[in-house]
């Protein structure tokens, strides 16, 4: 009997932060469950936004009220009247009576390189090369501090190929499809089919958890075949990520092999590094380049945007940490590719696309996921207009051609 395939929406934030004290319906509640799925639209923002500019009439120089609204303003898409009204409202908070003031000081800086960017002047043909796509929302495993913006909604093929069609007018030429895992969703290989009849360069970021021969030859055209290990051993695998099957690092094992037996040659390995698997990345160096079709491999800085101080602790490696061990590594393999993502540099990096249709970009710290539109019913032109792109920071993303290289 086949293996039942566990799909999960993940959860989504984590819950330990929550201030469990706030009553259900309080809008200082809703604001701190902004970010789950089903209130991660720009809907969802626009009404929250709107019973705080409420509350904050009663209470106008409560900080608290202040820093939420300033916040959820430059999380939804905000024009020019919009980052005024958040740098009004920062302003007016007295940080010697801010219950939080590294909150607040962190939403200024960030503010500040939104209002820098929005005053500068940008290429009249500037696109949008690299995009992240987020396309389907569940996943068979769940990954300790994931980060992924999830939303409740899935969209259609049929809207799927309008959203391809949009990327290939617009000029995009690197999408990089993702989830949860992209092959639980059906439409998949018409889709990564479409893309590339469209033009673009297409890699696929997938656990591999379900992939089968058949799936390699619905996908010989991809550019790139994105796989994780992060363990040699599945104690070490599942230290960070977690499924009902006990070992991991055979499943992925087993993808490997399975790109070797069928020449599939544009594998990149992705490993999270943290501190449950530092001292175990030579052995999976070793392991990863035992396969003829591993030509690169990405080492990704644990990231706890999503995390509670507790884990965060546990999970953290400092780059320099890192960057030391893979030097050595790459001295035993100079001829394969090892690239370092550092997390500070994956700050406003990605061009997201979700489930829903919905485009975001995210900072590096809590909660920081900014909705910048829709490619449901906004055109490209109109998204990249949002001064929260940070078009320098998405210029650093690895290309999708191995050929090609990259720094994050």
């Amino acid at each position: 009997m086949p293996q039942k395939i566990l799909q999960i929406l993940p959860p989504h934030p984590l819950r330990p932060d929550y201030d469990r004290s706030l009553a259900p319906g309080d809008v200082r509640d809703d604001f701190q469950r902004r970010l789950e799925p089903e209130n991660f639209t720009a809907a969802h923002f626009t009404a929250l936004a709107a019973r705080l500019s409420e509350a904050l009439k009663h209470s106008p120089d409560d900080p608290m009220l202040r820093y939420q609204l300033a916040f959820v303003t430059m999380q939804n898409a905000p024009n020019a009247a919009g980052l005024a009204l958040a740098d009004e409202l920062l302003a007016g908070i007295q940080q010697s009576g801010a219950p939080h003031d590294g909150d607040v000081a962190r939403l200024r800086h960030l503010l500040d390189g939104v209002l820098s960017r929005a005053g500068a002047v940008r290429p009249s043909d500037y696109t949008v090369q690299r995009v992240n796509w987020s396309i389907n929302n569940r996943c068979p495993m769940s990954c300790r501090g994931c980060y992924n913006p999830f939303v409740d909604d899935q969209i259609t093929y049929g809207q799927a190929t309008m959203i391809v069609d949009k990327l290939a007018r617009h000029g995009s030429t690197d999408l990089v499809i993702a989830g949860g895992d992209p092959l639980l969703w059906k439409p998949i290989f018409d889709t990564v089919d479409h893309a590339i009849g469209a033009g673009l360069k297409v890699a696929l970021d997938t656990t591999g958890y379900t992939l089968t021969h058949e799936d390699l030859e619905r996908l010989s055209r991809l550019s790139t075949l994105r796989l994780p290990m992060d363990g040699s051993t599945p104690e070490v695998q599942r230290a960070f990520r977690r499924s009902t099957d006990r070992d991991l690092t055979s499943r992925f094992k087993r993808s490997l092999q399975m790109c070797d037996d069928v020449g599939f040659r544009r594998v990149r390995v992705h490993t999270v590094a943290s501190r449950q698997n530092i001292d175990d990345l030579e052995a999976i160096a070793e392991i990863v380049f035992g396969y003829d079709s591993v030509q690169q491999w990405v080492v990704f800085q644990w990231w706890g945007r999503r995390a509670s101080r507790k884990l965060t602790e546990e999970m953290t490696v400092a780059a320099a940490e890192i960057e030391s061990r893979l030097a050595k590594i790459r001295a035993t393999y100079p001829d394969k590719a090892v690239i370092f993502a550092e997390a500070t540099d994956r700050e406003f990096l990605n061009f997201m696309i979700q489930s829903n249709g919905q485009v975001v970009t995210f900072a590096a710290g809590l909660s920081e996921e900014f909705i910048v539109g829709n490619l449901l019913t906004d055109e490209m032109e109109e998204i990249i207009a949002h001064p929260i792109l940070d078009f320098a920071a998405m210029r650093r993303g690895v290309p999708v051609a191995l050929q090609e290289s990259g720094t994050s």
